[in-house]
């Protein structure tokens, strides 16, 4: 029985995927209006990027990584060359992840990350809007 959960589990997890927009304005007036963070991936396709392929097919494929930012942010992921999105955001390196609440910019994370590294860089978030939270409440 252990098999069958432990495989049913397996197979579920290969499904866990971001729900992507792909359109910065939406996706920006969407985290607005939900009252999430916007979590911004911006990668190079053409010519392909190795280590924006290798960041989304593990690290942002991860199940835990991928429900973490379906649940807690509005994530849109743009092609450096040919997206429309902030000048601002302009980034020097792909990949180029950014998380924006209201109009700033609270995090960048740069290049590619594992899962256990990723995943520092997003409790590092979440104590930063759980600190502006309680700050604001005050």
């Amino acid at each position: 029985m252990k098999k069958i959960v432990l495989l049913l589990f397996a197979a579920l997890s290969l499904f866990a995927a971001i729900d992507w927009r792909t359109n910065f304005d939406k996706a920006y007036k969407e985290a607005q209006e939900a009252h999430k963070p916007l979590f911004v991936f911006i990668e190079r396709r053409h010519p392909p990027c190795h280590w924006c392929e290798k960041m989304k097919h593990t690290t942002l494929s991860d199940a835990n990584i991928s429900n973490y930012i379906n649940k807690h942010f509005i994530p849109v992921k743009l092609e450096k060359s040919t997206s429309i999105y902030p000048d601002e955001l302009y980034p020097n390196y792909v990949p180029t992840m950014y998380v924006i609440t209201g109009d700033k910019v609270i995090k960048t994370i740069v290049g590619y990350w594992d899962v256990h590294d990723f995943s520092s860089d997003l409790a590092d978030v979440e104590r930063y809007l759980s600190n502006e939270s309680n700050t604001s409440k005050e």
